[in-house]
C-alpha cells in the first residue's frame, strides 16, 4: 500500500517557522490527497493539539518563542499517544538526549529531501501498526 494511502485519515501537524518548508510540504501533501495542518510556532501548535487529536507531530527544533522540544513536552501532556518527529539542523548530543527523554520517535536532519520524510513517516506508521496490534497495512 502506498504511503499516502496509509496516511489517509491520519492527522499530521507540521510546526515549522520556515514559510518555504511549510508551503512546500502543505502542497506536497495536498497533491497526494492528504491533509497536513501547518503552523509557525509552538504556541500555535499547542492550540491545534488542544483542539485536535493529532496522530503525528513533525516539529522543527528551532522555533520562535518556545523551541520544538519544549513544545513536544507540553504536547505530550495533552496527547500521550502522539508520534513525534524532530526536524533539526542542530543534531548534537544534548538535543538528541533531550529528544529521546521526551519520547521523540524519529529525527530528520536538515537539510532534508522529501524521501527522508517519506521514509520516516513509513517507519512511524509501521510502529503504530505494531504497537496497536492492527496487523499489517
Amino acid at each position: 500500500m502506498d504511503l499516502f494511502e496509509r496516511l489517509q485519515g491520519v492527522k499530521v501537524l507540521l510546526v515549522e517557522d520556515d514559510q518555504w518548508v511549510r508551503d512546500s510540504l502543505r502542497r506536497y501533501f495536498a497533491n497526494e490527497n492528504c491533509a497536513l495542518m501547518v503552523v509557525e510556532t509552538g504556541e500555535d501548535a499547542l492550540e491545534i493539539v488542544k483542539g485536535n487529536d493529532c496522530d503525528i507531530i513533525i516539529t522543527d527544533y528551532r522555533l520562535p518563542g518556545m523551541d520544538g522540544l519544549e513544545f513536544l513536552k507540553r504536547a505530550q501532556k495533552i496527547n500521550t499517544k502522539v508520534k513525534k518527529i524532530l526536524l533539526t539542523a542542530y543534531m548534537n548530543e544534548a538535543v538528541i538526549s533531550e529528544a529521546f527523554r521526551l519520547g521523540v520517535h524519529e529525527f530528520i536532519e536538515k537539510p532534508f529531501a522529501i524521501e527522508d520524510l517519506e521514509e520516516v513517516l513509513a517507519r512511524i506508521l509501521e510502529k503504530k501498526i505494531v504497537v496497536n496490534g492492527l496487523g499489517t497495512a
